[in-house]
This record gives C-alpha cells, sequence and structure tokens, in this order.
C-alpha cells in the first residue's frame, strides 16, 4: 500500500488503542465500587464532554487538568461527591493515557521517516498541548483540532484541511481511529484509505465492512504497511 502520509485519531487511538474514554472511565468508576449502569454513565460522560467543549479555559489545560474537569463534571451530572473516588478514577486514567502514548510514540518514531504523520481530533483546543507533553508533537505535520479550527469529524472537510497542509492527495493517505461513525464513515467520505483500530480481540462488528481498508489490532501493525 503506498501512502504518503498518515494521520491518526487522538481519544482512543494514541492515548489508549481502540479504548473508548467512555468505557475507561466507567470501569475505573466500577473498580473504586461504583454501580453504574452504562446507560446512565453515558450520560454524564456526554454532559462532561460538552462542557469540555463549552469551557474556554480547556484549550489551556495539560491532561491532568482536563481529565479532573471531566470527572469534575462527570460526578456532578450522577449526583456524586466522594473526592477520593474522583482523585482514584483521575490518577489511574491519565497513569493509563501516558503510559500508552509513550507506547505510541515509540511507533510513530519508526513511521516518521516512511510516511508524513498528523493528528486530526474531535477535541478541546489542548490536544497540541498533550501531544507536545507526551512527547509526539515534534513527530507531526499537521495537528487538527475541532477545537482549535470550528471543524470536527466525520465532515469531510476537516480530513480536507490536513491534506491541504500536508499536501497530499486523498488517496496517498490514510487515517487510523477507533470510532466506525466519526473516524472510518468521514475519512472514507474524504476519499482517504481507513485503517480501523479494534484493539487486540477484534471482534467489533462492522455493518460496511467496504469503508474499511484495514482493520488493525495494534498500531504497530502499520509498520508492515509502510515497508
Amino acid at each position: 500500500m503506498k501512502l504518503r502520509a498518515i494521520l491518526f485519531d487522538y481519544g482512543g487511538t494514541l492515548d489508549g488503542p481502540a479504548s473508548h474514554w467512555l468505557d475507561r472511565f466507567l470501569a475505573l468508576y466500577r473498580d473504586a465500587g461504583l454501580a453504574l449502569t452504562f446507560d446512565s454513565f453515558r450520560a454524564a460522560f456526554d454532559h462532561a464532554t460538552q462542557c469540555g467543549y463549552a469551557e474556554p479555559r480547556a484549550a489551556q489545560m495539560d491532561l491532568p487538568a482536563l481529565v479532573a474537569f471531566h470527572v469534575a463534571r462527570q460526578m456532578e451530572q450522577l449526583g456524586l461527591h466522594d473526592p477520593a473516588v474522583a482523585q482514584r478514577v483521575i490518577g489511574a486514567f491519565v497513569r493509563a493515557s501516558r503510559q500508552a502514548l509513550a507506547e505510541s510514540r515509540t511507533v510513530l518514531v519508526r513511521l516518521q521517516p516512511r510516511v508524513a504523520l498528523g493528528v486530526v481530533s474531535n477535541f478541546y483546543g489542548n490536544v497540541e498541548r498533550i501531544l507536545a507533553e507526551a512527547g509526539i508533537a515534534p513527530l507531526l505535520s499537521t495537528i487538527i483540532d475541532s477545537g482549535r479550527v470550528g471543524l470536527s469529524k466525520p465532515s469531510a472537510e476537516v480530513f480536507a484541511l490536513a491534506l491541504r497542509q500536508l499536501g497530499c492527495a486523498p488517496a496517498e493517505a490514510m487515517y487510523v481511529g477507533d470510532s466506525f461513525e466519526k473516524d472510518i464513515v468521514g475519512a472514507h467520505a474524504a476519499g482517504l484509505r481507513t485503517a480501523w483500530l479494534v484493539g487486540a480481540t477484534d471482534e467489533r462488528p462492522c455493518r460496511a465492512p467496504e469503508l474499511v481498508d484495514v482493520r488493525l489490532r495494534s498500531l504497530a501493525e502499520l509498520e508492515a504497511l509502510v515497508a
């Protein structure tokens, strides 16, 4: 597969392969002894996400500050007040993210001499700061954050913006992400090749397999595509 560029999602891709923030937070609350249902927590998670998009200060937050903000909004929506649980969830989430980012950086270091790299993320305006603190930003030729550019996935325009910055045709680029609806559908509509990151078990169903060029268990599998 001849590629000139690979673009990545951030959340659930670089910071935890095929691990959505909602699922990660819910597992941590349950580990802390809270019997939350998926539906009740989803409402709280979505509330916190929208609060993040509406909060101007989020664009200046580092990873721990952003996670703390998110957890505070989640717990408010759930009607919970337990500082010990909050600190436990925040600490565990940040540690897991940093470990995953370090592992992703190792893969990107090996890819970067062969293809241009970039990130296209629906985020809060601070994804570049988080990537810089993880040592990943210097490896990237473009970083598109919906909170900065006013465009978000799955809109084809946000992918087109990244391609213009790279000087790359859609067919020469691949997008890697864990969300089928936002990442794969959007990137395919924009003309990019698509790599669906499904995780180690590789059991996620796909209702439109024709949109997926590659299924990935891990980011390391990308190396074989550009070798």
